[in-house]
């Protein structure tokens, strides 16, 4: 499938009112991507949504693909931004290593709760666009590189295991259970339980198992 094209914003706002004209445009063009869709979206309806001139939407955004670059690159921070405050509690002596496993992932499924539908058209959409892939990576390069900073502080909790599969493992692990488990089932699965699964298995992963008990005597 051919990529779609992808250009970055023409000029980023400085002033309060062209900041708040942007994010009219950003939160106009979510709403249309929720309520109706990828072919719904057009930079004609994001205008008449955001309630600003098609003209004040080119100053800032040149194409449907720049808008919804521009929403993945937001969505996206805030994942980076969960992570960053989890590592932070940990580094900081507030956490154990099992809180700040179960802390990082309650806050990731959390986040994946908010919104699903936007959620949903803009990871089926971003790797479809022009350097999409690139948008992901600025995010998630970052994230992985706190993981592994994480785990090496870690190493006396770890069993021995090579930090970069592990990193892998693990952030890509915590993304896609907590992306499928609100986007296929969102009725069905409680979400502190799978808070709860989905530790346990970070956790049983990357720690040493208890040594086994003496064997028992035969009767």
């Amino acid at each position: 499938m051919p990529s779609i094209r992808s250009e970055s914003p023409r000029k980023k706002p400085t002033q309060a009112r062209a900041q708040h004209t942007v994010e009219s445009i950003l939160r106009a063009t979510a709403h249309i991507l929720r309520t109706a869709g990828w072919d719904a979206c057009n930079t004609n309806a994001v205008a008449k949504r955001a309630g600003v001139s098609i003209g004040s939407l080119y100053q800032y955004f040149p194409s449907k693909e720049s808008l919804v670059t521009a929403l993945a690159e937001e969505h996206a921070a805030r994942g980076l931004g969960v992570l960053m405050e989890a590592v932070s509690a940990a580094s900081g002596g507030k956490l154990s290593f099992e809180q700040t496993v179960r802390h990082y992932i309650r806050a990731m499924v959390a986040l994946h709760a908010v919104d699903p539908k936007l959620h949903r058209v803009l990871m089926e959409q971003v790797p479809r666009l022009k350097g999409g892939l690139d948008v992901m990576r600025r995010v998630s390069t970052p994230a992985a590189a706190l993981v592994r900073s994480w785990l090496e502080t870690q190493r006396k909790h770890l069993r021995a295991v090579d930090l970069d599969v592990a990193t892998f493992t693990l952030v890509t692990a915590v993304e896609a259970v907590s992306h499928l488990q609100m986007l296929e089932r969102p009725a069905k699965l409680d979400q502190e339980l799978m808070v709860e699964e989905l530790s346990q298995l970070v956790l049983g992963y990357l720690k040493i198992p208890p040594p086994p008990g003496p064997p028992g005597r035969a009767s």
